[in-house]
């Protein structure tokens, strides 16, 4: 029997005066394929790039659903050509204005009840399981770097320049390797959340968890968790998007609902 599987999206612009992420939700013949980037550089063309990757890796979900890590590879670095074209065409390939996005996907076929997922740069994924929250990708930047090499601790990571500087992004280069899960089967109270680093740096993961544990649908999920940002009035804070996906009622009061 195929997987119940309900999904919504919300994107705030925050402190900015312009919304440089971008959100795409397509459902084609049992499939699903969420994605989510975060757009920088240029100035003013961060959005443009996260519009076309987005559009670029639905298009291609659309034309063949991915099935293993090896096709979700290739939707991936299609967007990352995709961006790649868009610099050229906006004279915006320079190191200084060059502009690049993050990515975070996640594709579920319902029919086997299977999930893969893949990223590039500090967008993440997190997963609901057995009442444990999990980040499952791992960030491309200089501080998670320094948190591998044990030179950071990673409970009490410091406010430093390098904080949101990436090692990987969607047209950063000419050559860049996204990161791909193999198939894994779906449970079928698993939850999943997909973030741009506006929306998961002022959340931390147990907060994120008790959030999900008061809600009753994956939009209330998001609007408790965007109220908990706005609460926090960081004057500087950053587009904060984030799209959220249950399998079935994963929360106590979802069941109840």
């Amino acid at each position: 029997m195929p997987l119940g599987i309900q999904v919504s999206q919300l994107s705030c612009i925050g402190a900015r005066t312009r919304n440089e992420d971008c959100l795409g939700v397509e459902q084609h013949d049992g499939h699903w394929c969420l994605v989510l980037c975060d757009g920088a550089g240029g100035h003013r063309d961060g959005a443009v790039a996260a519009r076309v990757a987005v559009d670029r890796v639905l298009e291609g979900f659309r034309g063949r659903p991915p099935v293993d890590p090896a096709d979700l590879a290739e939707l991936l670095l299609d967007a990352h050509d995709a961006v790649l074209a868009a610099q050229r065409a906006h004279g915006a390939d320079q190191p200084a204005t060059a502009m690049y996005a993050t990515v975070v996907a996640l594709v579920i076929d319902t029919a086997a009840g299977r999930a893969l997922w893949g990223h590039v740069g500090d967008s993440r994924l997190y997963r609901w399981r057995a009442g444990q929250l999990a980040e499952i990708t791992r960030d491309d930047s200089v501080l998670q770097a320094m948190i591998d090499a044990g030179v950071v601790d990673p409970a009490n990571p410091p406010k430093m320049a390098q904080h949101g500087v990436l090692l990987a992004a969607l047209g950063s280069g000419d050559e860049i390797e996204p990161h791909v899960s193999t198939a894994l089967p779906l449970q079928p109270a698993d939850a999943f959340l997909l973030c741009s680093d506006g929306w998961w740096s002022g959340l931390g993961a147990t907060q994120i968890a008790r959030l999900l544990g008061e809600s009753a649908d994956p939009q209330d999920w998001l609007e408790r968790m965007r109220q908990a940002t706005v609460q926090r009035a960081d004057p500087r804070q950053d587009n904060h998007s984030a799209i959220a996906c249950w399998i079935g009622s994963p929360s106590p009061a979802g069941a109840a609902a």
